[in-house]
């Protein structure tokens, strides 16, 4: 029987346990879109620990999230760490890498995997995480964003030069994700120490940026010792592999990394999703497009939300979370899908 009121950690507990809940878990993405609830720029919050604090605990006063991810500009954490100079406008744009570190050919061993107490923002980050872990970690589980293995690699040398090394050089390119690799092992062990849980985003290797036999070749063992270390070493109970758009093609192969927390972005088909996974031990997560969320009215939100549910609880254990939120977008157009959520756990 499933208890009248879970706390957000129970819910996604009884999730991981095979067990029902007592509605469908509510997953925003909420990165630079935190720093506009508390009216400050992302790259004044993603350089303040205080300010970061803020936005985090405002995140959940506005949204009350089953989970908390520290992060904002999530692929420059450990780019910047190693070496490489990040851009962080005066706008409310997002900051990004500016300049790269590696090219095909360079020597990898004469990168240094960075110290996570003392290198660039990995600091501030475990900091954050510390104390948001000591505010909301009893009652839902929080999680240090981590850049997966060829994400940070394109960030190293470059999208688009390390899809031409691993068709030229795959020898550098597996060098050099195997050295990323090091790096995410290092980084989420100090978050696992700080008490956290961790997340890996690899977006950076979705299609048409990368096709089944080289993801399969260059990208899955690395990916998979990350996600093997986690779980099996450390002991992490939760460790998302998060990937956005339609990655459908490379649905077993993302399975196969060991990941329990498989993500259906909104471009994705999500019966093809349900179809496949729902007798796997993972967490299914369906992205409402934040486009639809910004665009339409309140009631199409809510019937798009229904329209996805309809589909999603086909998975027996399946969250509801949207795209990367707009720095902008209005919180009511949020609270819809959360709000849609409790409505269709009642009825």
């Amino acid at each position: 029987m499933t208890p009248a009121r879970l706390t957000p950690r129970q819910r996604i507990e009884r999730l991981l346990e095979g067990k029902t809940a007592d509605r469908v878990p509510f997953c925003p993405a909420v990165y630079e879109h935190k720093a506009a609830l508390i009216g400050v720029r992302p790259s004044e919050m993603c350089r303040d620990a205080d300010l970061f604090e803020r936005a985090i605990v405002r995140e959940v006063e506005v949204y009350d999230p089953d989970m908390l991810v520290v992060g904002c500009d999530v692929y420059d954490v450990e780019a910047e760490a190693i070496g490489c100079e990040v851009l962080y406008p005066d706008s409310t744009g997002v900051p990004a890498v500016r300049t790269r570190v590696i090219g095909p050919g360079d020597d990898v061993q004469a990168l240094a995997v960075p110290d996570p107490s003392r290198d660039g923002r990995m600091p501030l980050h475990l900091e954050v995480g510390r104390r948001i872990q000591a505010r909301f970690g009893r009652e839902r589980i929080v999680r240090g964003a981590l850049t997966a293995p060829f994400s940070m690699a394109a960030e190293l040398a470059g999208p688009e030069e390390l899809l031409v090394a691993m068709l030229d050089r795959p020898a550098w390119a597996g060098d050099l994700l195997r050295f990323a690799a090091e790096v995410c092992k290092s980084y989420g062990r100090a978050f696992a120490e700080a008490g956290l849980g961790v997340i890996l985003f690899d977006s950076h290797a979705s299609p048409p940026m990368t096709y089944p036999e080289i993801y399969r070749r260059i990208i899955l063992p690395p990916t998979a010792g990350v996600i093997r270390y986690f779980r099996r070493d450390l002991g992490i109970p939760l460790v998302p592999y998060i990937m956005g758009g339609d990655t459908g093609a490379l649905l077993g192969d993302i399975v196969s990394t060991g990941t329990n927390n498989v993500l259906c972005d909104f471009r994705a088909d999500l019966n093809v999703f349900v179809s496949q996974l729902k007798d796997e031990p993972v967490l299914l997560r369906a992205n409402i497009s934040p486009g639809l969320l910004a665009a339409q009215p309140v009631e199409a939100i809510r019937a798009k939300v229904r329209e996805i549910l309809a589909v999603g609880r086909g998975h027996p254990r399946f969250l509801m979370g949207t795209g990367i939120l707009p720095y902008d977008i209005q919180p009511e157009k949020v609270l819809a899908v959360r709000e849609t959520l409790e409505e269709r756990a009642s009825s």
